[in-house]
């Protein structure tokens, strides 16, 4: 074979393989992730309050015999009450523990001293084991969700507001947009809609901002569905 056949036959190689290249789709990332990246925040934020607690009551929970505690994870908010009254109740069976519709209530009038010390750190340490699955507690926008927002804004939001006749402001790259994401800078499609307030309404409502389309998401998300649904994983 001649060195000019070799150098084609390479380029057809080399041709084939970026042809191939972007053939492959781009990773879709999906508002499941996002959930469950919000869900891995909550937990490790949970379980460092958890830790913080076990850390500072320590010699009072041995104080008062109270076994050391464990973290028994995410619950839904519905669920909270149950687990915490069934922790007291396993604790210090004498007590008087009632369900209400908004929490629940321990009767223990006429104790002093170490006896009242000692239900009031059972409660605590109770308490202190459960934390609720609520991820609209999510303050800190991580890795994950930043890039669908980024991948929300650029594929549906600008085509959608282009669609209606909207003039776009230019989108930054992905990187520009992870940097201010969650600021008053973060890239906000809408921009030039905003003076024209008939024109925004109609914008928002076609082609809902990213942020509503999350909210609404999660807020359709039942604690015990997140609880059972997302297995919180190690966020990059």
């Amino acid at each position: 074979m001649t060195r000019s056949a070799t150098a084609c036959t390479a380029l057809v190689l080399v041709s084939l393989v970026l042809s191939a290249c972007a053939r492959e789709p781009a990773t879709i990332i999906t508002l499941d992730e996002v959930a469950s990246e919000r869900l891995a925040a909550l937990d490790a934020a949970e379980r460092a309050a958890f830790d913080d607690f076990v850390e500072q009551s320590h010699d009072r929970l041995v104080q008062f015999g109270i076994p050391e505690p464990r973290f028994g994870g995410l619950v839904s908010l519905d669920e909270l009450d149950a687990r915490v009254t069934e922790c007291i109740v396993a604790l210090n069976p004498r007590l008087q523990v009632a369900r209400r519709d908004a929490g629940f209530t321990v009767t223990y009038f006429g104790t002093v001293g170490d006896t009242y010390d000692r239900i009031r750190w059972t409660i605590e340490s109770c308490n202190a084991q459960y934390g609720v699955a609520d991820l609209t507690a999510t303050t800190v926008i991580g890795s994950v969700e930043s890039a669908w927002r980024y991948q929300d804004a650029t594929h549906r939001v600008v085509p959608c507001l282009r669609g209606l006749g909207v003039s776009v402001p230019t989108a930054p790259s992905a990187l520009e947009f992870a940097r201010h994401v969650g600021t008053a800078r973060e890239f906000n499609p809408f921009t030039f809609a905003i003076a024209d307030p008939v024109s925004l309404a109609r914008a928002v409502a076609v082609c809902p901002p990213s942020d509503a389309v999350i909210d609404s998401y999660i807020a359709g998300l039942s604690g015990d569905l997140i609880a059972s649904t997302f297995s919180p994983r190690e966020v990059p």
